[in-house]
């Protein structure tokens, strides 16, 4: 079976080394598009998701998610993107409110020198 371009339906393609995974690569010769033939197109299960929303509110690094649930970092990352984007308006950072009383914070910053790292090899980064 011939591999054809899945914009246009050209046979005219050629292959365009492989990706990550190991798959071969193609590009149409007519529109430069890339494609990989026979790619699987993997929907994540809503229980998965569900799933995934409860761990973003438990201290687990993300690339401990996506070993867990056996997901993509990037997919992982637009899916928070979307969680956080359906967030109302109204449950966002309110503004403080307060008296005419002045309100005094203290930050504090630890910094690495970071002209002590440059071009010595002792030191990787």
């Amino acid at each position: 079976m011939r591999d054809v371009c899945p914009e246009f339906g050209s046979p005219q393609v050629k292959k365009n080394g492989h990706i990550h995974t190991g798959k071969q690569n193609y590009r149409c010769k007519d529109c430069g598009r890339q494609f990989v033939a026979h790619a699987a197109n993997r929907v994540i299960a809503q229980e998965h998701r569900t799933l995934v929303q409860r761990l973003f509110c438990e201290k687990i690094s993300l690339h401990g998610i996506c070993r867990t649930i056996g997901v993509s970092i990037g997919w992982l990352m637009d899916f928070m993107v979307a969680c956080f984007a359906a967030v109302h308006e109204h449950l966002h950072i309110q503004p403080v409110v307060s008296s005419r009383e002045v309100l005094l914070g203290c930050l504090d910053v630890e910094a690495d020198e970071p002209w002590s790292y440059v071009q010595k090899k002792t030191n990787p980064c």
